[in-house]
């Protein structure tokens, strides 16, 4: 009877574990918004790996949590516009470390990918957003 006791336990610890170091390494994206106030009212349309994840003002910013690994930030103007997407920004996720990327509207809009020091700057300046898609 001890002995299935024993192996029982031993079934259910090995199999927690198992989902333990299952888990997805993350690291993090701040993404912020401070174009200045050329189309500051307009949303832009965040996408990470083509994905929708958020929709951001003027002034603005907001972190998304993402898998370890390469990947691709892009933005599209809202309001009234031709809904296309910036050229894709490349860029690797490491766990435990934070990417920042902000966009600029420099006659067309853009992605870039700017340092700490620059990014304390400009989101302290900012409203961290936490739920910037619409429910469905």
């Amino acid at each position: 009877m001890k002995t299935i006791k024993v192996l029982i336990y031993l079934i259910f610890f090995f199999s927690i574990s198992q989902k333990a170091m299952a888990q997805e390494k993350m690291g993090q994206a701040y993404i912020i918004r401070s174009t200045g106030y050329e189309g500051s009212l307009i949303n832009y349309r965040v996408y990470i790996d083509d994905k929708l994840v958020c929709k951001i003002k003027n002034k603005q910013f907001s972190i998304h949590d993402i898998a370890v690994g390469d990947h691709t930030v892009s933005v599209a103007s809202g309001g009234i516009s031709t809904g296309k997407k910036s050229q894709p920004l490349k860029f690797t996720v490491e766990e435990g470390k934070i990417n920042y990327i902000q966009f600029n509207r420099a006659g067309k809009l853009i992605c870039q990918e700017i340092m700490k020091s620059s990014a304390e700057e400009i989101y302290k300046k900012a409203t961290r957003i936490d739920n910037c898609l619409p429910k469905k």
